[in-house]
């Protein structure tokens, strides 16, 4: 329900009442309502009724939330490339490893030395962790994607992670327009830390080959 000075304030605020706010009626506020209704084409009768109330208030609606998951092939494809393990295993850098590409920085399960899961606690788990990687590509990523783009762009924050995709030069290329220099910067990350150091690993170069070929849709 809004008041007299709620009306007074919000006409004021779009410049057609000039009085004090005071809440009161006056044929100054009346005025106001009068030009107001008739800049909006409202019947012009100075009755603050539901249709001027609807031009003078209106109701914001709430901003649409991208709802983007990954495809059977985007879901394929990360299968493929992190492979389905059952039984914990050390990854090329040493991270215990299970399902597909689980590692207990992904959340729960925690993996352990020697644990084993079955291959519908795999899907279960892959599923929980490709929503975790969904949200960083959409929270980070501020243009429209295409579906094989965002499964892409999955797959990659899937392998380095949240923080590392959202900082990368890839996203910076991508939200500025420049899909083909995105396309690219696919590419430098093909190094794993080994100890305290950065090297290549070919497996990493062949993956982030074929995701950038699936950004690209080729």
């Amino acid at each position: 329900m809004k008041t007299t000075l709620d009306i007074q304030s919000e006409l004021k605020r779009r410049g057609y009442y000039k009085g004090a706010l005071n809440g009161k009626h006056s044929p100054e506020l009346d005025y106001s309502i009068r030009q107001f209704q008739s800049a909006n084409g409202l019947a012009r009768d100075g009755d603050v009724g539901p249709k001027t109330l609807a031009k003078l208030f209106p109701v914001k609606s709430a901003p649409q939330v991208r709802r983007m998951v990954t495809s059977a092939a985007g879901r394929a494809a990360i299968t493929q490339r992190e492979g389905n393990v059952l039984t914990a295993y050390r990854d090329s850098v040493g991270i215990l490893t299970i399902g597909v590409g689980h590692t207990t920085a992904a959340g729960a399960p925690t993996v352990a030395p020697g644990m084993k899961i079955t291959a519908a606690q795999s899907d279960k788990i892959l599923s929980r962790d490709l929503a975790t990687f969904e949200k960083a590509v959409l929270d980070a990523v501020k243009v429209p994607l295409a579906q094989h783009e965002f499964d892409a762009l999955v797959s990659l924050a899937f392998n380095i992670g949240p923080t590392a995709f959202a900082g990368s030069t890839l996203v910076e290329k991508l939200n500025a327009e420049d899909r083909a220099g995105a396309a690219d910067a696919f590419l430098p990350w093909n190094k794993g830390t080994v100890g305290k150091k950065k090297v290549f690993i070919k497996g990493l170069a062949d993956r982030r080959a074929a995701e950038r070929k699936q950004f690209l849709n080729l």
